[in-house]
Parts: C-alpha cells; structure tokens; sequence
C-alpha cells in the first residue's frame, strides 16, 4: 500500500521539522524555521506560536480531515522520527488511543502481518516489529531490557489504562515483579514518577522514553492527560487528530479537497429536507436502492462490490436503552426490509460485534443508532445518513457524520452516486440543521464548502397519515415514549412493493449527480487557478503573476537537465536529473579513509543548554547513566569485540537509509578504525555518534566528487541533455514581500534580499532592456532550480526584452569559494546545454575570479545592455 501524495507531502512536513530540531537543537526555533521554508507566518494571521506543553519534548501534530489514512500515515512516521534520533536510543513506541473500539481496531491491524498499516513498519524495521497489548506488556511477555533494543516494540496502550486520578487503582502504576530486570537499566532516574514502584509499567515505560503516539488527540487535552504524557517522559510526541485543539502544534495540514482527489472521501455531501419523517425514511430506502442498482451494475462490468448502508439516527435525546430503536426496527420490517439486514447499535445494544460489514456475505443495509457510531467505526459503504428527530426536535448529526464519508476502496467509480454521501432530514428549522450538518463536516476536519444542498423541501408522492402532527410543545419532555405514528409503514411498503421509483426520488437521483458535478467543477477550478486553498491558503500571502506578463510567463518552458534512457512500457526515453542518480556506482572501495578526529574524550553525546537554550529535546541530551549503561556493556567485552561492536553501531547510523553496501561500509569503517590512535580508539568507546557523524560526513564529501566527475562524464557522451519544461507557478507565496522594485514578475516578490541582492537588482531594473524580473526562493518547492551534480537555485531570474532569460547569482566577495565556483560551473554548462535564448551568470561585488561567466556588478551592468 503507498503513500498517497498528500501522505507523502505530510511525512515531507515531518522530515522538515526534524531536520530543523536537529540543526537547531531548538524545538521553537525548528516549528519556525519549519513554517518560513513554507511561506506561512507565525502567530497573527498565520499558524499558532509553539507551545511548549512537555519540556524538552518535541510535541507535534498532524491535522488530516477523517478519511485522511492517519494510522497508515503514523506508521510511515515512525521510522523518520528514531532516524533523527541519536543511535542506541529504545525504539520503542507508546500509541494511545482514547475508545475501547480503536484499541480494538488498532490491535487488530497492527498485529496482523497482512494488513497495510503492519507491511509499513516491517518494511522500514527489517521485520523486527513487535506489537504489545497491555495485558502482555503487564505479565512481560516478550517484553524485557533486551528485546527492546534490538526490534521496534509497540506498545498500544488506551488514554484510560494510563490517564487517572486514582493510579492506585491502575494496573500498570502497580508494583509488577515481571518486570523487575528494566530496573537494572534505568538510564533517567530524575524522571521516575514520584511513590510509585520502580517496577511498575508506568514506570519502565518512563525509563525507556518512548516515541508516543496521540490517535484523536483532541480528546487528550484535560491536566490529567498532560500528565498522563508527563508520566511517559516521551522523547517525542505526535498528535494525529482532525480537529486540533488550540494549543495543537500543527506541521502539517491536509485540505479536504486533497483528499477527494485522490478518492479517499465521498464528497459533496448532498442534503434533503423533507416534509415528514416518514418522507425521510421512505427516501433513504429507494434512494439506497438506486445507489445499489448502480454498484450492481458496475461490479457487473468489472467493478468492485458495495453495498450501500443507511445509518437511521433515533433522536438524540432518546435514552440508549429505551425501546425506540426496537420501534424503528420493527416499522422498517413492516415496510418490507428483511430482518436479517437491520442492526442496532448503541451504547448498550452492539448488533455489529465481530460483523464486517465489508463481506459479501454479510446482508446489513440498515443501522439503527444515535451516536454511537463515533469515532473508530469506519465503514465505506454507509452512505446516507437519515435523522428520525421530531420536526420541532433539533437535529444532531454533527456527531456521526464523519461515518458516512469514506470511500469505498478509497478509488474514484464510474456511476456518479457512488462518489457522494447524503443526509436526510425532516426539520422546521432547516437552518439550524445546516449549522449543525456544518459541525458535523468541522468535526471530521472539512468545512461549509463541502456539502451542497438539494434543493428545495419536497414533498414524497407516497401516501402520509391521515393524523396531523402535533407540535412538540413539551419540547420532547419524553421523547423515549415516541411511537413514530406519523410514519406510515404500508404505504411505503406499496410502492417498493410495485417496483416503480418515486418521481422524488428521480429528481433527488439527477439533483444529486449535477450537485457533484458542480462540486467536482469548483474543485478543479481551483487547482487550475494556482491558489491554495484550505486553511493553510488563508496564512498565506499569494503572489499572482502581474496580468501584462501573464500569458507570456505561463507559456515559457525553461531547459531542465534529463537523464536519456532506454524508452520501456512504463514510461519515455527521458527522467529528470537528481544528484542521488548521480551516485549509481558509487563504491567506497580504495576510497580515502583517512579522517582527523578531534574529539573530546568520553564524550558521547552532547548539546550545550547554556548555548540553545531550554528548548533544546532531550534526547539530544545524552544522560550520563546512557553513557555508563554502553561503558559496562563495552568493559564486558575484550578488545576485539569493542572494536566489533562501535564498528557495527557506526556502520548502522551512517547507512541508516541503505544506500550502499553494508559490506562495503563495514569495510570502510574498519579500515578508518585500524588507522586510529591509542587515544581516538579510547575516545570512540563512548563517542561513536560523534565518530559516525565525522565518517558520514567523510563518505558525503566523497560521493560529491564521484557525482561532479560523472556528471561530466555523462554530459559530453551525450545522457545528459536539456529539454524545456519547467512552467513557472502561477503563484508564490512569501511570507515577507516587497513591491517597491519595479518589473516584478508577480504582484510582490520575496523581501529576503541582503543590501548586495538588492542592489543588483535595483540597478538591473532601471535598464532599458529588461522586462521582469523574479525572486527564485531557496529550496522551496514549486521553484526552478539547476538540477545536476548539486540541486543550486540562483538568486534572480531576469527575462530581457528581447527574449533572454538570465539565472543570476549574486555574491560578496567573501563568498568565492569552492561551493561556488561548483555553481557557476553547473549554471554554465546548464547554459551550454540550453540554447542560445538562456544564460547563467555570478556577479560579485569587486573581486575579479576572472572565470568564464562571474563578473563584477560595474562589468555585468554593461554587458547585459547589448542582450
């Protein structure tokens, strides 16, 4: 199962924070930095300032619409989060969830080796994974000090089994003898919670730091739940819920319409109101038909199965154990559906325990609740939602609406009612209906804009009873006594019995079909336009391109360098040049092994406080009983095994992604330690993070020489070429923005310049001869950049009148090193390659590198005159 795009951009989101946290040793710091690589502000109009809840706890949040994948999408983040993590940390994961049905669910798929969720954390973990109830982690089955370090343990545990304020009566704060051999381990005694036993879970889970896990973290806001997350002494903490609370730190937000996109969700939801409850029922039963009469006929024609589910909601102020739902039951039966496809479920009735409602042997089409239904119960074929409260009664959807909104197999299908969801109503204030029809869209992470309504109050041709409706004057004092007598079964009975749709019922079928084209047309026209959309779309400022350069600048196609291939089935003759391409055949056999190590001795680990400051995560924070835990198991070994085991414990953090041969790296590694002194062998005992990163960085500096020569290599055989076809965004989006240079390309450009790029660019724009100019941002996605042996984006894009397009990098004198002059060599050949229409230039203050295409600003202002 992949990732879906939205999915891989989320996880994109995560890697960016933790490449941040780890180069500013600064969990603020890194959610701002973060935020500024994508355009959005902090604070006023933009996402909230960071809020530090767990010190020294990086605490994240991914906000995805229900629908969205979150529990695939944790998955995949499990292994990004202990990467960034220091080598020899437990990986050991705490998932919590707040319901007994999402423990149930969660188990479940997790520990089934066959189910998606379970495939990805074997995939990234080698098969090491071990899943945990906690009834096993309580009698230790499994779960001891070494298991932990050598596999991924999953501990999934419930927000209630960890969160009270009676822990006596928890079991895992109690004193367990099964897990008295942690205790010889604890590496944090400073964090240990207060009168409780050291041998208690609570505790062994405090000492081991875990990765933890939030699923619908809205519902873990309360001081208990803080301190339930306290109590773990997380080394890092997500959050996955739909609905942040306002002290969520949000990395990542996915759009609804992202998720209709790639079929995730039915959407628009199609609302009716009808007239009488009895028109709603009567509706939902044919128009289920119909919805089952086109999956009938697509799976006939190669389709998938459905078979689409009613949820009928009672009234919500209908006690659980009241006997309405039984009434309902028996007035559908009267009507002629079959006993054996009507379920109950409620808070005390669960007519759905063990049931998979996604069987084709299963003959449920109707579930009768109120809102028990929440959060935890998927399933894709329920389609329409119709509320039984009196007309007078509000209306309370908001609660189960997310229930209807899946998509079946998660894939567009070709009969049109099959990507919608519906809900029918019966209400006098159909307003106040909507509102809460809105809510109930907010509360699975989606907005007013996604539901549509279907026309006007109709009127169902089958026959009511005679019986007027009273008004509720007591305000549905006894609503549990409602004996639904406005609903009249043998009428309904008569016409699904005759076989011939109700002419309602075929306006509701067309209505609905033009609603979600009208949907699907906005959506496109969205994305057509460059917006962003969604929440993140209102942070930001969006720059469009200036009309009188519009059609000339969306036309333009710049050369970007290609790899030539052999054409296949799958795909043409050409792929977009990356650097890691480069590094096919990179080999650190006879490679360079020597290294300068200059390290502290007995350093393991360290980040200085009193230089980053309070924000600094703790698990960069190397404790000084870690460091005595890997002296004892080092001193335990002779010599030879020392060296074995700091060889295999750098081997393993610098080809933490596989990239090369674990042969060769073993070999590399060994090689670099038999050339090691006295002095730097004793030092790489309780320094081997320190050591790794030098040999890593080493190893980069190699593969960066490698990619340059072959570049060369591949450019003049001819499999490198420049083909156009980079399209300039129809939108930018920087944070900062200025308007006051004249010519911009867009309404405003991004105002990062220094007082040198400002110059330049100011002085380039009074010629004559240039139309308009661009701000290229640094490493932002969307931009143009100089794909070859290094990923380089200039600073200034500049179009002449002419026709010229020029990619300009500026820099002080004090910049002509070696990174740049790898730069110009890149642009000029990216010029060579491209045509007489394209050229790249570096332009320094004052000094002269007198090098084919860098020049001063006096020289370069004369030479661009005569293009």
């Amino acid at each position: 199962m992949e990732l879906k795009n939205y999915q891989k951009k989320t996880i994109s989101d995560l890697d960016s924070y933790l490449s941040f946290l780890n180069s500013t040793h600064n969990m603020i710091t890194a959610y701002q930095e973060h935020w500024n690589a994508q355009d959005v502000r902090i604070g006023f109009g933009g996402v909230p300032q960071y809020r530090d809840t767990i010190p020294g706890t990086p605490h994240v949040c991914f906000k995805v619409p229900t629908g969205g994948g979150k529990t695939f999408m944790a998955c995949a983040s499990v292994k990004p989060i202990f990467d960034a993590m220091p080598m020899g940390k437990p990986r050991v994961v705490a998932w919590l969830v707040p319901s007994n049905s999402i423990l149930e669910q969660t188990i479940k798929t997790l520990s089934d080796v066959n189910h998606p969720y379970r495939q990805r954390l074997d995939f990234d973990f080698a098969g090491r994974v071990v899943v945990y109830t906690k009834e096993q982690l309580l009698s230790g089955q499994g779960f001891n000090p070494t298991a932990v370090r050598e596999q991924l343990s999953v501990c999934i545990l419930s927000y209630d089994s960890i969160r009270s304020n009676k822990k006596d009566g928890r079991k895992v704060y109690q004193e367990n003898s099964q897990l008295a051999p942690f205790t010889k381990s604890f590496t944090s005694p400073e964090t240990m919670i207060a009168d409780i036993d050291d041998t208690a879970l609570i505790q062994v889970l405090n000492q081991l730091s875990p990765v933890v896990i939030v699923d619908e973290s809205h519902n873990a806001q309360s001081d208990l739940s803080v301190e339930m997350l306290n109590n773990l002494n997380p080394s890092f903490v997500l959050d996955l819920t739909a609905t942040p609370k306002s002290n969520s730190n949000i990395i990542s937000y996915v759009d609804a319409r992202e998720l209709k996109s790639e079929n995730m969700v039915k959407l628009p939801v199609v609302v009716y109101n009808r007239t009488s409850r009895q028109s709603v029922i009567a509706d939902a039963i044919q128009l289920r038909g119909s919805i089952e009469q086109q999956a009938l006929a697509e799976e006939a024609a190669g389709g998938a199965y459905i078979r689409p589910i009613v949820l009928v909601q009672a009234q919500s102020k209908v006690h659980e154990d009241s006997e309405t739902f039984d009434k309902i039951k028996t007035k559908l039966i009267d009507m002629g559906i079959p006993n054996e496809q009507i379920a109950i479920k409620t808070a005390n009735i669960n007519e759905l325990k063990n049931v998979n409602l996604m069987s084709r042997a299963c003959p449920i089409r109707y579930i009768i609740t109120v809102n028990a239904l929440k959060e935890g119960w998927d399933c894709p074929f329920a389609y329409i939602l119709a509320s039984l409260a009196n007309k007078t009664s509000a209306v309370d959807v908001e609660q189960i609406l997310g229930r209807i909104l899946r998509q079946p197999y998660a894939r567009r299908h070709r009969a049109p009612l099959l990507n919608t969801s519906y809900v029918l109503t019966s209400s006098n204030d159909f307003r106040d209906t909507l509102e809460n029809i809105v809510k109930g869209l907010n509360k699975a992470g989606f907005s007013r804009k996604d539901f549509r309504l279907g026309g006007e109050t109709q009127t169902s041709s089958i026959p009511e009873p005679g019986k007027p409706e009273q008004p509720d004057l007591l305000g549905a004092l006894a609503p549990e006594e409602d004996d639904f007598e406005d609903i009249a079964p043998e009428a309904v009975r008569a016409v699904l019995e005759g076989g011939v749709t109700d002419a309602g019922i075929a306006g509701m079928l067309d209505e609905a079909q033009k609603k979600a084209e009208e949907y699907n047309a906005v959506l496109t026209g969205s994305e057509g336009s460059g917006l962003f959309g969604g929440e993140l779309g209102e942070m930001m400022n969006q720059c469009k391109i200036q009309e009188q350069f519009s059609d000339e600048a969306l036309s333009l196609q710049i050369p970007q360098l290609f790899l030539k291939t052999a054409p296949s089935l799958f795909g043409g003759e050409y792929t977009l040049l990356t650097k890691e391409a480069l590094s096919d055949g990179f080999s650190l056999n006879g490679q360079d092994a020597q290294i300068s190590f200059e390290l502290a001795t007995g350093e393991m680990y360290r980040v200085d406080i009193d230089k980053f400051g309070e924000a600094v995560p703790k698990y960069q924070l190397a404790s000084k009983a870690e460091s005595e835990y890997l002296r004892e198991r080092l001193a335990r070994l002779p010599e030879e095994g020392k060296t074995k085991l700091c060889t295999s414990m750098i081997c393993n953090q610098i080809n933490r992604s596989n990239q090369l041969a674990a042969t060769e790296v073993n070999e590399y590694v060994t090689r670099i330690i038999k050339k090691m002194t006295e002095d730097e062998l004793a030092a790489l005992e309780t320094s081997v993070s320190t050591y790794a990163r030098k040999i890593q960085q080493k190893i980069e500096t190699l593969e960066d020489i490698y990619r340059e020569n072959r570049f060369d290599r591949m450019l003049d055989g001819g499999a490198i070429v420049c083909r156009p076809t980079y399209v300039l965004p129809k939108v930018i989006t920087p944070v900062d923005s200025t308007e006051s240079i004249p010519k911009s390309l867009y309404d405003a450009e991004k105002n990062d310049m220094n007082d040198f790029e400002f110059r330049v660019i100011n002085t380039i724009v009074s010629l004559d001869n240039i139309k308009w100019w661009h701000r290229i941002a640094d490493r932002k996605s969307g931009e143009f950049v100089l794909n070859g042996f290094i990923h380089h984006y200039p600073d200034f894009m500049v179009m002449t009148k002419s026709g010229i397009l020029i990619l300009l990098e500026t820099k002080g004198d004090y910049l002509a090193n070696d990174e740049n002059k790898a730069k110009l060599n890149l642009g000029r050949k990216w010029q060579a390659q491209s045509g007489t229409q394209y050229r790249y230039f570096m332009v320094f203050k004052d000094k002269n590198l007198k090098v084919d295409g860098a020049y001063i600003l006096d020289e370069f202002v004369e030479m661009i005159k005569g293009l």
